[in-house]
């Protein structure tokens, strides 16, 4: 048995008065009921897991190379746990989170379809009006998303109504003499924003504004050095792991 797997369980977040979920990394993948995603060797593998009558969706990097489950893995997995709680509460977010170990968080599945599968001339001003009310109940907790102009990442549920998920990069606002991290977190407050606008060009053009189109244009503060990071950091990551 390996290390991982002996591990305790960090304590599960309540689902509601006097109820929690229970799931122990020994026993949950009995409960898989499709296996969402194969990560790549330094991403996590994405379980639809049903469990006592609740379905939710399990990040798990137990399974990757041990120094990429060790340094990125249990990072991703014990911030993106601390955004949850910081966020609980806020409609459009998955109410419920929990880690089953360092390497794999369970989170309330939303049924539902995530952006990239939306046809053009689905998505209606209204779904617009309440995505942005969700960023702005976000934006004012102090965190920013850093990921939202992968429209994966936001979803059309099957109540027609926007929801956010993954919040491994989502980081919140630093203390008042923070410039470095203020300043980053400016950057991508602005981002998120061009995320919505740019859901708009892609699925919904007709709604997009031409103030939103000029900010596309434009982007952000080193949008293009951090796009050229990015790209050579998987292209790094693919040739370290295979």
């Amino acid at each position: 048995m390996t290390s991982y797997q002996t591990e305790l369980a960090v304590p599960p977040l309540p689902l509601s008065e006097g109820l929690q979920i229970e799931l122990q990394r020994s026993s949950y993948r009995q409960y898989v009921r499709k296996h969402l995603r194969h990560g790549d060797p330094w991403k996590p593998d994405v379980f639809l897991v049903k469990k006592g009558g609740v379905t939710y969706v399990v990040k798990d990097y137990a399974d990757k190379a041990w120094s990429f489950r060790v340094c990125v893995g249990a990072l991703s997995i014990r911030r993106e746990a601390m955004m949850y709680r910081r966020l609980r509460g806020i409609t459009g977010i998955p109410p419920h989170a929990f880690p089953v170990d360092r390497y794999a968080i369970a989170v309330s599945h939303i049924a539902g379809r995530n952006a990239s599968q939306i046809k053009p001339g689905e998505l209606t001003p209204s779904f617009f009006e309440k995505l942005r009310g969700i960023v702005d109940r976000v934006h004012e907790r102090g965190i920013v998303l850093c990921d939202l102009r992968n429209i994966k990442n936001i979803l059309l549920g099957d109540d027609g109504n926007p929801y956010l998920i993954d919040f491994s990069t989502a980081f919140q606002k630093g203390g008042r003499w923070n410039i470095l991290k203020n300043g980053i977190h400016h950057i991508f407050f602005q981002d998120d924003l061009l995320g919505i606008a740019k859901l708009k060009r892609e699925r919904a053009p007709h709604l997009l504004t031409e103030t939103e189109q000029r900010a596309l244009e434009k982007g952000v503060f080193l949008q293009k050095h951090a796009i050229f990071v990015k790209l050579r950091g998987k292209a790094l990551l693919r040739w370290i792991f295979g």
